[in-house]
C-alpha cells in the first residue's frame, strides 16, 4: 500500500512539474517555429485532409518493396520531408480530458517507478534509480525522434530535460513517502 501511495504522490508531483515546465518556462516552445504563410498552409491542409485527424508522414512509403523504397528515397532527396500531427477544425486548444488523461498516465508511470525505486536500498541508491529511470525515459523517445524524424536539437534537449526531471521530482517525492513513518502517539 505504501508503494501505491508513494506512486500516487509521485504522479501528482510529476504532473505539477510538467505543468510548470510547459506553462512557466520556455521549455515547452524550445525548437518550435511558426509556419511562414500559415493561413495559406492551413487552407491547403484543410482542403487536402479535411477534418480527418492523423499522423502524416511525407513522402509516404507506398509498399515495402525495393521499387517503393527507391521511389521514396528519390522523393526524400528532392524534399521536402516531414511529419505532421493533424487535428481538423473544432479542436479546443487545451481540453480538460487531455489534462486528466495526462495526470492518470503520470500517476501510472510513478507507481511503476515506485515499484522499481522501492527495491533499492538507501536514499542515494534510490535517487540514482530515479535519475536512471528519467534518463532512460528521456533518451528512449526524444533522441530517436531527433534521429529519425529530424526534430530540432533544441526541441529534443528541452523535452528530454523535462522528461528526465519529471522522474527526478517524482522520485524525490516517492523516496520521501517511502521513508515517512508517520507520527506515533506517545505511549
Amino acid at each position: 500500500m505504501r508503494i501505491l501511495i508513494a506512486g500516487l504522490i509521485g504522479g501528482v508531483v510529476m504532473f505539477l512539474w510538467a505543468t510548470i515546465a510547459h506553462v512557466a518556462t520556455p521549455l515547452a516552445t524550445a525548437g518550435l517555429k511558426r509556419i511562414p504563410q500559415e493561413a495559406a498552409t492551413v487552407t491547403t491542409l484543410r482542403a487536402a485532409l479535411g477534418d480527418t485527424p492523423g499522423l502524416y508522414f511525407f513522402p509516404y512509403l507506398e509498399g515495402g518493396d525495393s521499387k517503393a523504397m527507391a521511389d521514396q528515397k528519390a522523393k526524400m532527396q528532392l524534399g521536402p520531408t516531414g511529419i505532421l500531427a493533424y487535428q481538423g477544425a473544432g479542436s479546443p486548444a487545451l481540453m480538460p480530458r487531455q489534462l486528466a488523461v495526462e495526470l492518470v498516465l503520470e500517476i501510472g508511470e510513478s507507481v511503476l517507478a515506485a515499484l522499481v525505486i522501492s527495491a533499492a536500498a538507501g536514499v542515494s541508491r534510490r535517487i540514482g534509480v530515479a535519475v536512471a529511470i528519467g534518463v532512460i525515459a528521456a533518451v528512449s523517445t526524444n533522441l530517436s525522434y531527433w534521429n529519425w524524424y529530424g526534430f530540432s536539437w533544441d526541441y529534443t534537449l528541452a523535452n528530454a530535460f523535462t522528461e528526465m526531471m519529471k522522474y527526478v521530482f517524482a522520485g524525490v517525492a516517492i523516496i520521501a513517502t517511502l521513508a515517512w513513518r508517520g507520527r506515533r502517539a506517545p505511549t
